[in-house]
Parts: structure tokens; C-alpha cells; sequence
């Protein structure tokens, strides 16, 4: 998943906005500032970031990562972590679903759909 900087635009307020910690960005983006028109990158795939605290333990047999949730992981979380829509997490994880707001018990296996091509 990537974001645009637009004038004005701070790790900070970037980080906020996409519900992670400023340091977390940072460390999966190379640039001490951020720019207007620079490409953010807000996947931290081996970075735990907020939400998404767990790990992968594996892949399934079609080369879906399985993901072990912790305490606090959120669904958006999740899937901005690992760069895949929202709607493509819930549709991968239906059996996992019991009402509108999904949250992850902690211990739970969550299935990471890949990603689309970009």
C-alpha cells in the first residue's frame, strides 16, 4: 500500500492518519522528511506496527500467508500492514467473521490474502 505526500504532510500526521507509530514508517521509508509528491511506502510487513502485532506462522497451499493474531490486532490494522485491501482480508477470513466488527481474538489464525500486483 502507498500514499502521495501532499504539501504540509509530516511522518507524524502520515502515521497517524494511517493508525501507526511515526518511528514505524520511518523505518520501512528511507527519507529523513517527507516531500509533496513523494511516494510513502505503509507496508511494514516484518515491523509490527499498530494493529497488526502479530506474526506469520506460514502459508497455505496458495501461497497465503497465516498469520497468528496478538491482543490489540485489528483487521485495518492487518491490512495495512501487509499491503492488501480491507474487503480482500474480510472475504479471505469469512469463517472467522460472527457480526460487523470483526476483531481478532488473540491466538487466531488470520489469512493474509497476497497481495494485487502493483
Amino acid at each position: 500500500m502507498r500514499y502521495t505526500a501532499v504539501d504540509g504532510d509530516t511522518w507524524e500526521g502520515i502515521a497517524a492518519h494511517f493508525r501507526m507509530t511515526p518511528e514505524i514508517l520511518k523505518s520501512f521509508n528511507e527519507s529523513p522528511s517527507v516531500t509533496e509528491g513523494q511516494v510513502i511506502d505503509l507496508r511494514g510487513v516484518d515491523v509490527p506496527q499498530l494493529g497488526a502485532g502479530g506474526s506469520v506462522t506460514g502459508q497455505d497451499g496458495q501461497g497465503q500467508f497465516l498469520y497468528r493474531a496478538s491482543a490489540g490486532d485489528t483487521p485495518a490494522g492487518i491490512a495495512s500492514r501487509y499491503g492488501v485491501p480491507l474487503y480482500a482480508l474480510r472475504i479471505a477470513n469469512l469463517n472467522l467473521l460472527t457480526g460487523r466488527e470483526w476483531i481478532p481474538p488473540a491466538g487466531t489464525t488470520v489469512v493474509i490474502p497476497n497481495p494485487p500486483a502493483s
